[in-house]
């Protein structure tokens, strides 16, 4: 098992700190956020100790989202939600706070007044995204 013995998830895989475990097989864990958006969100991490997105062999992020999928699926059926948020963070930049892989699942009512995502309504002027597509694409 990869671990970091500083991260706080590997403790929760160690059970040296204690969670509320929703799903646990030998490679992935889900648990109750302790600071939750809403009642029942829940975070879904494999337990081989991977910093983000980029680190996490496809193998394993295919079995993890599985899991994502079975307890989304849990959640929206016994506790009645409207909806449910997955969001996945990596780096700081863009709101990853734990540095070990993980996958939240937020439960949503219509009118929970929680975040929601605005399109923007200025549409993007072709060359803009031409350029953008010439500097991923190389």
């Amino acid at each position: 098992m990869i671990k970091d013995d500083k991260c706080i998830f590997c403790k929760i895989i160690e059970k040296s700190i204690p969670s509320k475990v929703l799903f646990e097989n030998d490679k992935n864990l889900a648990f109750l956020d302790i600071f939750p958006v809403s009642k029942g969100h829940t975070i879904v991490i494999p337990k081989n100790h991977y910093k983000n997105l980029e680190e996490i062999p496809n193998n394993e992020l295919s079995e993890l989202f599985e899991i994502v999928k079975k307890v989304s699926i849990l959640i929206h059926k016994k506790l009645k939600v409207d909806g449910y948020n997955i969001l996945q963070n990596n780096f700081r930049a863009a709101g990853q706070v734990v540095n070990h892989f993980h996958v939240h699942i937020i439960p949503r009512s219509n009118e929970d007044g929680k975040f929601k995502l605005f399109i923007p309504k200025k549409q993007a002027k072709e060359e803009e995204l031409n350029q953008i597509l010439r500097v991923i694409n190389g």
